[in-house]
């Protein structure tokens, strides 16, 4: 009984590995891309979040995916450069097939960017899209399957 109650103060050995590895920027991939002020139709909306979608699929063939670890996390926000946020989202963990698949990832990634209320009016400022793609498997591998990527390259 001793025993356990002091192992929950030791430190977890993994755990500790993957915030270091997470903390190192290990998995996270990230865009941007700026719309100017004159360019900020919606076929200009359109064109920006198929870029935004094709970035992506483009990210996630450079990921890792060791036995079968493959999830993602996205976020996109779009901001006046150097301004406070105009709108953020966030679409949870996924698995690629989430992404690819009809109304799947992607799509929401385009209703999103074609769904923000610009104003009929062009606006002044330049507006900044930012993607950030994280990937659980490059983490795994960093991490959990460390010895083994290590071993196989030695």
């Amino acid at each position: 009984m001793l025993f356990r109650m002091l192992n929950r103060f030791r430190e977890d050995p993994l755990r500790a590995q993957i915030e270091e590895s997470i903390a190192a920027g290990t998995g996270l991939r990230k865009g941007e891309w700026l719309l100017p002020e004159d360019s900020q139709t919606p076929e200009d909306l359109r064109e920006t979040a198929e870029t935004i979608v094709a970035w992506c699929r483009e990210q996630m063939t450079g990921t890792k995916k060791p036995y079968g670890v493959d999830q993602l996390a996205l976020a996109v926000a779009c901001a006046v450069p150097g301004g406070t946020p105009i709108a953020s989202a966030t679409f949870g963990v996924f698995r690629p097939i989430d992404f690819h698949r009809e109304d799947g990832i992607a799509s929401r990634v385009l209703a999103f960017v074609e769904g923000l209320a610009l104003d009929e009016q062009p606006r002044e400022t330049p507006l900044r899209f930012a993607a950030a793609l994280f990937s659980w498997g490059d983490v795994a591998r960093d991490t959990i399957y460390r010895d083994e990527h290590e071993s196989a390259a030695g």
